[in-house]
């Protein structure tokens, strides 16, 4: 329950409870209620199986969060105008009190939301493809009212969030069924009837409810690290029993689903909770048991595949080793004794201090890692690698970059650099318009693209960032950045106030490792600004701001 709760009800016992009180409580109710909605009709609602799927979609979050804000924008008139009847009036702009205020209602994280909205705003202007820019290019649809709508998501939750338990429990819960059938599917067990009258090879590129497989992953990779953190760090034990099914079942998601980015979106995450968990020796230890479930699931999941084989679905190299490397039997085995291990020396001091040096080495690792393999990859392409060793990085699919590495992604990353080089300097910094990628590179660079691609329209970059960029510009790429990093950062600094800010801050950067590879859509990106609100409305409650 919320501070703001709790105070409506200590006064209800002692005076009458002011209209502006009334007005927030309704409001809260109305932010519950948009956000259960949309999270039910985003995952659930398809309307003719996987035709067309991503419009159906997006036309049920439209019509969840049109009328949905209306509404709220409309209590919320009321809500301002009776707080400044009652005498809450607004302050000078122009004066040093005033800009006082804001920056203690304003955090970080805030100001870059604001900042993200202005530039794109700014962004259907400059790049002067105002249909297009209103609601995306068709079958994506992240056009400035997605944006809105997103910016609108993480302020209504982060100011009336009082309910972002039950919030977070319909999200979860549509997740954890959403998930089953995706598990199912893999076995060619259909429930929903979604498969009837497809081959194997539409079969192995379709899943769940979500439509295509990299759409799904999308949805997985934000969803799944909030159960994580509640099998983490819940104390109580039925939640905890509940976070563990959540795990499991989501797990045999994410190594049967068959898309390598996924996986760095895990690499991202568990690294989040790897560097909470080696604070305490009882979450360290659960963090062990998590691995070994990764493990071991993968290896169940090896079995169960077997019994309705797809022979259509070919694995992906990670997905393989996962599922058939040897070498997962040696990293289960080793994560198992490693709980046994740790549960031996229950009784013995924990070196926390120590320990959390542990967790830095980490980042500092994955960090190091990612730059070095960025690095041998751009030497492998310019070959200015010894023989011995480039033979052995060119057996690697990985290192060899050209225009089908990352399933074609290296030609699309090239060609996007290249838009963006080519751009006008208006354009640079203010960007050509909100999901106007593919405007501009028609109206631009269309010869090009159809002697790369033909007939088949480009999107977007197939990385969320480097797309940003190119549509908002350099300002929108930096603030929309700003966002994530700022949020994970001020969530990890607090996460002994609430759990659940670990479990936003895990999902934001699984959101970001995944989308290096993907895009926006409304698969993914309401929720994930869904769960930045919550870890913002949790920071707001704990400092006791309005």
């Amino acid at each position: 329950m919320s501070n703001k709760v709790k105070k409506r009800k200590n006064r209800k016992n002692t005076t009458r409870v002011s209209g502006q009180e009334i007005l927030e409580m309704w409001m809260e109710y109305i932010t519950a209620a948009v956000m259960a909605l949309m999270c039910v009709a985003v995952s659930f609602y398809a309307k003719d199986g996987y035709n067309q799927i991503g419009n159906a979609k997006f036309a049920a979050y439209r019509t969840v969060m049109l009328p949905g804000f209306s509404v709220f924008f409309a209590v919320g008139a009321a809500w301002l105008f009776v707080r400044l009847h009652e005498g809450r009036r607004p302050q000078n702009p122009f004066t040093a009190d005033f800009l006082n205020s804001l920056k203690k209602r304003l955090s970080v994280t805030d100001f870059c939301v604001l900042a993200y909205l202005l530039f794109s705003t700014a962004a259907v202007v400059s790049g002067g493809f105002y249909e297009d820019a209103l609601w995306g290019s068709f079958g994506w649809n992240m056009g400035w009212m997605s944006q809105l709508s997103f910016v609108l998501i993480y302020l209504a939750v982060s100011r009336f969030g009082g309910h972002y338990s039950r919030i977070l429990a319909v999200f979860c819960g549509s997740a954890l069924v959403v998930f089953l059938v995706a598990d199912l599917h893999r076995m060619l067990i259909d429930p929903i009837g979604f498969y009837e009258g497809l081959s194997g090879s539409q079969m192995a590129q379709f899943l769940s409810t979500m439509g295509q497989a990299t759409w799904y992953a999308s949805y997985l990779v934000v969803a799944l690290p909030v159960g994580v953190a509640v099998f983490l760090f819940a104390k109580e034990t039925l939640w905890r029993v509940l976070g563990g099914i959540y795990t499991v079942v989501g797990f045999a998601s994410l190594v049967t689903q068959n898309s390598d980015s996924a996986y760095f979106a895990l690499a991202g995450f568990m690294l989040v909770f790897f560097w909470v968990c080696v604070k305490k020796r009882e979450t360290l230890n659960r963090f062990a048991e998590v691995c070994t479930l990764f493990f071991a699931v993968g290896k169940v999941m090896h079995f169960l595949m077997r019994i309705h084989p797809n022979p259509d679905l070919t694995y992906d190299f990670i997905t393989a080793l996962i599922l058939d490397g040897n070498f997962t039997w040696i990293l289960l085995g080793f994560c198992l004794l490693f709980c046994i291990f740790l549960y031996g020396r229950r009784n013995r001091p924990y070196p926390a201090v120590r320990m959390q040096w542990v967790g830095r080495a980490a980042v500092f690792t994955a960090g190091a890692v990612v730059i070095i393999t960025i690095g041998l990859i751009v030497l492998q392409a310019k070959g200015v690698l010894s023989g011995g060793l480039s033979e052995k990085l060119s057996a690697v699919s990985y290192f060899n970059w050209n225009d089908t590495w990352g399933n074609g992604r290296g030609r699309i990353w090239s060609f996007a650099v290249r838009v963006f080089a080519g751009e006008s300097v208006l354009h640079k910094f203010f960007g050509v318009g909100p999901d106007c990628f593919s405007s501009y590179v028609a109206a631009v660079h269309g010869e090009e693209a159809h002697l790369l691609w033909g007939d088949k329209v480009l999107t977007n970059g197939h990385n969320e960032w480097l797309t940003t960029l190119v549509n908002t510009g350099i300002f929108g790429a930096f603030f929309y950045i700003g966002i994530f990093v700022s949020a994970v950062r001020r969530y990890l600094r607090a996460w002994q106030q609430d759990y659940f800010l670990v479990g936003a801050a895990a999902s934001a950067v699984s959101y970001m490792a995944y989308n290096f590879f993907c895009y926006q859509q409304v698969c993914c990106t309401p929720f994930v600004f869904l769960l930045l609100g919550v870890g913002e409305y949790l920071l707001r409650e704990k400092s006791g701001q309005e």
